[in-house]
């Protein structure tokens, strides 16, 4: 997925919940770019006060990688072949 791609879906994805699911279909071929793209969607977390908090992906494409990436868990997505970010944003007291 080109940069500009995810930074547009960020862009409405976030504003939508306060527990926010992305997917991604088309999952990158190298694990060099995957890693790119859980670096960026980590960073735009911390960004928006929603932080990533689970990574499921085609562990079977990827088996060098470990169970987290930083300090985010990574799971199998399963017969999905997908990858997907789960964000949370922490609940605000009510005003």
């Amino acid at each position: 997925m080109a940069p500009i791609n995810l930074e547009q879906l960020f862009e409405k994805t976030f504003p939508l919940a306060n527990n926010t699911i992305l997917t991604v279909t088309e999952v990158p071929d190298c694990e060099e770019q995957l890693l790119k793209l859980f670096e960026r969607a980590m960073l735009r977390g911390f960004d928006t006060h929603a932080p990533l908090t689970q990574i499921q992906l085609p562990m079977d494409r990827f088996p060098d990688l470990g169970s987290k990436f930083w300090h985010v868990p990574i799971e199998d997505c399963g017969a999905a072949q997908v990858l997907r970010f789960f964000f949370e944003t922490p609940q605000t007291p009510a005003h």
